[in-house]
């Protein structure tokens, strides 16, 4: 989810954009009075649990990786979204605050993922783990999956940011309709990111690695997104493995406005596939659309 920059930035004006409060990335108040949120620093860095206040979790637990492009942290959105999941779904939930670029690599950034991943699942284990991510948290997720090489329970990607170097035809028409990000923009974050590897680099962009054995996934985008190019490139690959919900007019990372009933639909859908139901938005096959 992108949320400090806009689109037509040059490469300094998005420098600018990265400058991050020390504060920044943490849980707001609102969040803290909905939910439980328990800190704690693992290999360095802050990762937050949130639970259900006054309940015990009994529905898996959830590890999100919240957008920003690789170089953003959490915003207020993320946290409210997370915060509604934890509260209407019963589940626990990790939120890691990973490295960010341009100060660190995509390397450095999924060795982190990839521990603190693989504590989970020693933790848990793989039947009761799922993963998800936003955007540049979702191509995190899949990155993660795909070093580690355990499969989690579930796997929950929204707008998933998959190819950093925006190499799809079809983006230079969709983002006329998008107006948070342009191909140049993603190729610039896409550069900081992958720290001199290719943009096509799998470790970069994690649509180009191996994609054989995906994890069973929840995949939600909507038509006003530049990356919804990415979305429909992975669920065409692995149709099997996806149930792929696209949403016409709808922008980038939707679900994470959480007070839009298409966001409210999403965590039902989401509660839905964690609890392995079937749900009636999509008895049609693979792709789905909201009546709205």
């Amino acid at each position: 989810m992108i949320t400090s920059a806009t689109k037509a930035h040059d490469e300094e004006g998005l420098l600018k954009a990265t400058t991050r409060r020390p504060t920044a990335g943490h849980p707001p108040p609102h969040v803290r009075r909905k939910v439980d949120v328990r800190q704690r620093t693992v290999r360095g860095r802050p990762v937050y649990t949130l639970s259900k206040r006054g309940a015990a979790a009994n529905a898996g637990h959830l590890l999100y990786w919240c957008g920003g492009a690789y170089c953003h942290p959490p915003a207020f959105l993320h946290w409210y979204f997370v915060a509604a999941l934890v509260d209407e779904l019963g589940i626990t939930c990790t939120v890691p605050l990973y490295p960010l670029a341009p100060e660190h690599s995509c390397a450095e950034g999924i060795a982190f993922a990839s521990g603190i991943y693989r504590d989970l699942l020693a933790e848990y284990g793989a039947d009761q783990l799922y993963m998800g991510g936003d955007s540049a948290g979702g191509g995190l997720a899949v990155a993660t999956w795909q070093a580690v090489g355990t499969k989690p329970a579930r796997l929950v990607l929204i707008a998933p940011w998959l190819d950093a170097g925006a190499s799809d035809p079809s983006q230079s028409a969709i983002e006329r309709y998008d107006w948070l990000m342009d191909s140049s923009t993603i190729r610039t974050w896409g550069k900081w990111w992958a720290h001199g590897r290719p943009l096509d680099d799998p470790l970069v962009s994690p649509l180009f690695g191996d994609l054989s054995d995906f994890p069973r996934a929840l995949l939600i985008c909507g038509t006003r997104d530049i990356l919804v190019a990415d979305a429909r490139r992975l669920a065409a690959i692995v149709p099997e493995r996806i149930r792929y919900i696209e949403v016409p007019g709808l922008m980038h990372a939707y679900p994470l406005l959480t007070w839009i009933p298409e966001s409210r639909r999403v965590r039902e859908e989401i509660g839905a596939f964690f609890a392995c139901e079937r749900s009636p938005m999509n008895r049609g096959g693979h792709r789905a659309a909201y009546q709205l």
